[in-house]
């Protein structure tokens, strides 16, 4: 073979080795499937898996349905449980006026509700309506249930349904000094009668006294003293006709001992 022929002979092509560049990335793609694959094994380990359910502060509503609105059962990954979408969800119900969901390592959930709480009793149009303090109505039924929430006489509403507000400033007003009452004590009284234009305003108790509230002012102070009232109808004998909060300083009449 001549010296021209050898020249017109192709040319193999070199090998290249890899550049430092792809090797490099190359390792980085390994470690981080190897983080990942380490990460997906943890996660999904039984010991992640929801064994315990915490819910505090509800007394109306069952634990069972909070845990079917929070959308949260035993089994589920820890992971897998979204938090916020729970807690969207426990605030859509017009029974729950404030969450918190919160995890707790490695298998739990704490779940704390504060409730709407039915502080009194309404009439309206088609029967009654519970009202909380802020003046929303939580519940509507036609015939009153067992009293354990003072009834307002004096004062109607209409068109009202769930989820709606009063705007009476009245009773907005009622329902404000009935906050200020725990549940033993919204038990204890029977109805607040609104009727007296002048907003003077008396509540009468299950053993017929009456409480005198008068205007409605100085509501945290007048709900001092009607708690105080209603502790002593609870631990005393002897009858006592009212209590009189229409002045600054309260008024009990004396009451012969038997």
């Amino acid at each position: 073979m001549d010296e021209e022929q050898l020249q017109n002979l192709p040319m193999e092509t070199p090998v290249r080795a890899p550049s430092r560049k792809w090797q490099w990335l190359f390792q980085v793609l390994v470690f981080l499937g190897i983080v990942a694959v380490a990460v997906a094994a943890v996660v999904y380990l039984p010991v992640f898996k929801l064994s315990y359910i915490s819910v505090a502060g509800n007394s109306y509503i069952p634990t069972e349905d909070i845990y079917r609105i929070a959308g949260i059962y035993k089994g589920q990954h820890m992971f897998q449980v979204e938090t916020d979408k729970a807690l969207q969800n426990l605030r859509k119900d017009l029974r729950i006026e404030q969450a918190v969901v919160k995890r707790t390592f490695p298998n739990g959930i704490v779940i704390e509700v504060e409730e709407r709480r039915p502080i009194a009793c309404i009439g309206c149009e088609f029967g009654f309506l519970d009202l909380d303090r802020k003046g929303m109505v939580l519940n509507a039924y036609r015939v009153r249930r067992l009293q354990t929430t003072p009834l307002l006489v004096g004062a109607k509403v209409s068109d009202l349904y769930i989820g709606d507000k009063v705007e009476d400033e009245k009773i907005l007003l009622s329902l404000d000094y009935l906050s200020r009452l725990d549940d033993n004590d919204l038990g204890q009284i029977v109805e607040m009668n609104l009727s007296d234009p002048a907003f003077h305003v008396v509540a009468r108790t299950t053993n017929a006294a009456e409480i005198r509230i008068g205007e409605l002012n100085r509501l945290e102070e007048k709900a001092t003293y009607t708690k105080s009232f209603l502790e002593e109808l609870r631990t005393t004998t002897t009858p006592i006709p009212y209590i009189d909060l229409t002045t600054s300083a309260p008024y009990i009449p004396a009451v012969a001992q038997k």
